[in-house]
């Protein structure tokens, strides 16, 4: 007989009758996108589910620019959805605007008008943890239920941020097992759903994707993280778009986590941006095909550090290159599993000669990985319907007690 453990998201869901709407009457439900556009990715397909289901789904936003990535991707044969941004004073908006801050969500969130609107859900639903600051806020208080959405992570996957959510949807198993054994999840609380994104970038995949370099090279694509402690940026990626646009070797995607340049002046985008070089290099630091999955489905080799976009790479086991740019001792540290599936380099030198050498080394990973990509990524169809039922019968639970 097949052990739980070893059950697959589907047939767990499916056994616990996943698959049926709620009966329950229609829940209003806020969707809130409290932080930039890349969230927005993360609950889309959720809150389609949820407005299929018969809840009454509204879409709130600390940014414009949020609101607008999300009515982009709502289905066409979806539900009608309504969307506003929540009430920002004008010298929030301008700091906003100033990047510099970051997007003020935290303040945004706490102001007592916006408080008073959110108050009157019986659910919020969110990808953003800062929501967490409404808890103590919200007269009456909604149901609120975070979802997860950094798979195969480092420490900050596994915070304490968990345990301020009445409902956690959480993306796979091996995320359950490193959050039940710390205590920042209990059973009847959370749901292993599997990861919507997934959903929404083979959606897009269906209208066809571009070619983006007119030669059969190679494509490395560069994705380092925008955490300074850890983030390889400073160190590797000059060198990187040089050696790319001086040779023959291969082609560069630089794509960076849509954060690392979130907070930077303009100017400093187009100083990069100019670096570009037509079918050799692409320089992207914040468009929507550094967010759809269009670059990790692209490239042959991922060359990156601590970003979670890893398993959008590892559909299946591929050639891998992590970037120790900071000189951590990482081998025996949990929060970097994932450095052990690739070559490990240290200064920009050791990084282009692991890339040239990526394919040939492969072998040495290639089991490695199809076992980690087992515990981490589970892409049976599904899991968005998996995560709104889940959220639904929760609800339904809770009105009950």
């Amino acid at each position: 007989m097949q052990s739980a453990a070893r059950k697959t998201i589907a047939q767990t869901a499916a056994e616990a009758g996943a698959a049926e709407p709620s009966e329950q009457r229609a829940r209003r439900i806020a969707v809130l996108l409290g932080a930039e556009i890349y969230q927005v990715h993360h609950v889309v397909e959720i809150a389609h589910e949820l407005a299929r289901q018969g809840a009454s789904v509204e879409i709130l936003a600390t940014l414009p620019e949020a609101l607008f990535e999300f009515l982009r991707l709502w289905r066409e044969e979806g539900q009608p959805v309504s969307g506003r941004v929540l009430h920002t004073p004008f010298h929030l908006r301008m700091l906003q605007r100033l990047k510099f801050l970051g997007s003020l969500k935290t303040a945004v969130l706490r102001l007592p008008r916006n408080v008073r609107t959110l108050s009157e859900y019986d659910a919020i639903v969110t990808p953003t943890d800062h929501a967490r600051v409404l808890c103590s806020r919200l007269s009456p208080r909604p149901a609120m239920i975070y979802v997860n959405h950094a798979v195969g992570g480092r420490a900050a996957s596994y915070s304490d941020k968990y345990l301020d959510f009445d409902f956690v949807v959480v993306a796979s198993r091996q995320d359950e097992k490193r959050l039940l054994a710390d205590g920042r999840i209990t059973d009847g609380n959370y749901v292993v759903a599997g990861y919507p994104r997934f959903e929404t970038a083979s959606r897009i995949a269906e209208a066809g994707r571009p070619k983006l370099f007119a030669n059969d090279r190679p494509v490395v694509l560069f994705n380092p993280h925008s955490k300074r402690a850890l983030r390889s940026w400073e160190r590797v990626a000059r060198a990187l778009i040089d050696h790319a646009a001086q040779t023959d070797e291969f082609n560069l995607i630089v794509a960076p986590h849509i954060k690392l340049f979130g907070r930077r002046p303009r100017f400093l985008w187009r100083r990069w941006e100019r670096l570009a070089v037509p079918d050799r290099v692409i320089v992207d630091l914040g468009s929507s095909r550094s967010l759809d999955m269009t670059y990790t489905l692209a490239a042959d080799v991922y060359a990156g550090d601590v970003s979670s976009q890893l398993y959008e790479f590892l559909s299946d086991p591929k050639p891998c290159v992590f970037l120790n740019a900071h000189g951590i001792q990482w081998r025996d540290d949990r929060d970097f599993r994932n450095w052990h599936l690739g070559d490990v380099a240290e200064t920009p030198a050791e990084a282009i000669d692991a890339i040239r050498n990526a394919f040939e080394r492969h072998d040495i990973y290639r089991e490695r990985q199809a076992e980690r990509i087992a515990e981490v990524r589970d892409v049976a169809p599904g899991a968005a319907a998996r995560a709104a039922q889940a959220i639904l019968s929760f609800l339904d639970r809770s009105a009950d007690a």
